[in-house]
């Protein structure tokens, strides 16, 4: 049997989002810490055996759904989510030049999600026309302005700045103070009860137009009393108007009235996967 390492992966380098979550994880100990250079690399690494666990970005309460996530999460066999770790985002806008006015800045790089967060600042206050650029990661973004010209600026956190001897021109410029990411930690093990656990599925019907379908869904909850935290829609990639269910409910998947829940939801839908229960 292959020794797998008590070490967890995340969405490298050193700076990003994803770091922290993984230090909260792991009590500080960047020991154990491995960076990869994507989201699809982070949870492959974890499938295939190389790492034990991992920590990916899931959520963000601004632009909803991580949506590499949540596909490989619906494509994998054996990946669960374990627990939970929220993250206050702090968006700084940073450069390798200390003086660099803000109006003479032509270029902005950053991950697609800490982009999307900071676009109402950034039509304020950029100028027009400003070329975006998406990097894997907010601290590969940080990283890579040493090979950039001065005038291209990164979005990322606070850290990575510290960490690249760069210089935040402004703090705080997501268009939401209150944006928080939820982060999760994946195994290849389902988690056990706890007593206080949340559960997030996702589900889809062979024919999406046929009415009260989602309505049915929803109802294999509420007659339980299965309290809904989240419910969200997206579409499943094949044509116009087919969509994937994502929901998030209070309970383990184990509980008794959960698993009648689930069970009743399975004949219903032509696609249903648990992606996992874990401390609330």
């Amino acid at each position: 049997m292959k020794n797998i390492k008590n070490d967890l992966s995340f969405l490298g380098p050193s700076g990003t989002y994803s770091e922290s979550a993984a230090l909260i994880y792991k009590n500080n100990d960047k020991k154990v810490l491995v960076p990869k250079k994507n989201i699809f690399e982070v949870l492959e690494s974890v499938e295939k055996g190389i790492h034990k666990e991992c920590i990916v970005p899931i959520e963000n309460s601004r632009v909803g759904t991580v949506i590499e996530t949540i596909d490989y999460l619906l494509n994998s066999k054996n990946l669960f989510i374990n627990h939970k770790i929220l993250i206050p985002i702090e968006a700084c806008l940073i450069s390798k030049s200390e003086n660099l006015n803000l109006k003479d800045i032509t270029e902005i790089i950053s991950k697609p999600e800490a982009i999307n967060q900071c676009n109402l600042w950034i039509n304020k206050y950029l100028r027009k026309g400003i070329k975006i650029t998406e990097s894997p990661s907010t601290g590969e973004a940080v990283a890579n302005l040493k090979n950039l010209p001065d005038q291209v600026a990164a979005i990322g956190p606070e850290r990575a700045a510290l960490i690249n001897n760069h210089y935040i021109l402004e703090k705080g410029i997501q268009d939401y103070k209150n944006n928080v990411t939820k982060f999760v930690v994946v195994s290849n093990n389902k988690s056990s009860k706890t007593g206080k656990d949340s559960t997030t599925i996702a589900f889809g019907f062979k024919v999406s137009d046929e009415a009260g379908l989602l309505l049915s869904a929803l109802e294999c909850f509420s007659k339980r009393n299965i309290n809904l935290q989240k419910i969200e829609s997206r579409p499943k990639g094949t044509k116009l108007g087919n969509y994937i269910f994502i929901i998030d409910f209070n309970g383990h998947a184990e509980d008794k009235d959960v698993n009648e829940a689930l069970q009743e939801l399975k004949k219903i839908t032509s696609l249903f996967k648990v992606l996992g229960s874990y401390s609330i």
